[in-house]
């Protein structure tokens, strides 16, 4: 599936961009060990399951209700809650879709989080362009970001079209296109579906970037824009915004990455407090951890602050802090079968 590495804006031809240096290698004993799930907060689970079932071909692999999440007071301002709950799995990563039966109109409605963030801004689904599953999306009642049903290529040379929509919860996906007739090899890949990224959107760069080069135990990210801002036309026509500029950094957590842009011509600042675990949207970034302790430390050490430390959920062990933005992470240790788990997918992603 290596046509699925293409770098998102990674052969611009015709647009301004600087990629800096080479991404450095992790260790393979590194603490973070990969993505169990990207968890999600939907209103309506049976109408998200059948989306997404659909569109990008998610299997749902568990169905739950959960009675308590660890730290709930500090995450929801309130300590019970009615939620159910589904894995929802990809052939490299998955999503946990969240329904909180009892949470009220006002975060039913929360604002939604902005393509230039500041939080958890979207989840990007690399696909054979022959599926269509932008459209299909787009069919099924969401909306596209910029405001058109036309996806973007970025140049001839690279066989990939773009683009941002938002489902009924207003929570933002982009798309990736990839046209399988235009790679350069001679075996086609073996899966037409992925989830690529999911991806942070911030106010300060350099601070952030260096938040998960400590945790995730990689120096120096892959990054494009760092000198001279990503902008141009077409990066326009995926943001949907004007006179878009950017710069970005990504990091390989095994079976997935992790994307870092922030968007230098449209300035955001940290809301005064957290958004809401209850809210629609994207609500944590689960990592795979087999050493609590280490991992704490590691946490510490990039400056992030506990939320809440290690205790029972999902027949593991999960601790919930928050990095230097206010973003919610989880780190989980499981057994090895646990279905929640990314060592259910084999090697590193990419394949």
């Amino acid at each position: 599936m290596r046509f699925l590495l293409l770098p998102l804006f990674g052969l611009l031809g015709g647009c301004s961009f600087l990629v800096f240096g080479e991404a450095s290698e992790r260790p393979d004993d590194a603490v973070v060990r990969g993505i169990n799930y990207v968890a999600v907060t939907v209103n309506d689970l049976d109408q998200a399951t059948k989306l997404y079932s659909e569109t990008v071909k998610l299997e749902m692999v568990d169905e739950r209700n959960l009675d308590q999440i660890p730290g709930s007071n500090a995450l929801l301002g309130r300590g019970k809650f009615v939620a159910k709950t589904r894995l929802m799995r990809s052939n490299n990563a998955q999503l946990r879709f969240i329904q909180f039966e009892d949470a009220d109109t006002s975060r039913k409605q929360f604002p939604k989080v902005e393509v230039h963030g500041p939080g958890i801004a979207h989840v990007a689904f690399q696909v054979n362009k022959t599926t269509k599953a932008y459209a299909k999306f787009l069919e099924a009642g969401a909306k596209p970001v910029n405001g058109t049903q036309n996806m973007t290529s970025l140049s001839e040379n690279n066989p990939v079209e773009y683009a941002y929509a938002r489902d009924a919860n207003r929570t933002m996906y982009e798309f990736e296109h990839v046209d399988i007739s235009k790679l350069d090899r001679a075996t086609p890949p073996k899966y037409n579906y992925r989830i690529r990224h999911v991806a942070l959107a911030t106010p300060d760069f350099d601070r952030i970037v260096k938040f998960y080069s400590i945790l995730l135990e990689q120096e120096e990210p892959r990054r494009l824009g760092r000198l001279i801002n990503l902008q141009g036309e077409n990066f326009d026509n995926v943001s949907g915004l004007p006179d878009t500029k950017l710069k970005m950094a990504f990091f390989q957590v095994r079976n997935m990455e992790l994307e870092i842009a922030q968007y230098t011509s449209h300035p955001t600042s940290l809301p005064d407090k957290p958004r809401p675990f209850d809210a629609p949207g994207f609500s944590m970034i689960v990592f795979d951890v087999e050493d609590m302790k280490a991992a704490r430390e590691k946490l510490i050490t990039a400056g992030g602050t506990i939320v809440s430390e290690a205790k029972p959920m999902d027949g593991g062990q999960i601790m919930i802090a928050r990095d230097l933005d206010g973003n919610l992470l989880g780190f989980q240790k499981l057994g090895s079968k646990s279905v929640f788990s990314s060592q259910n997918f084999a090697g590193d992603g990419t394949s």
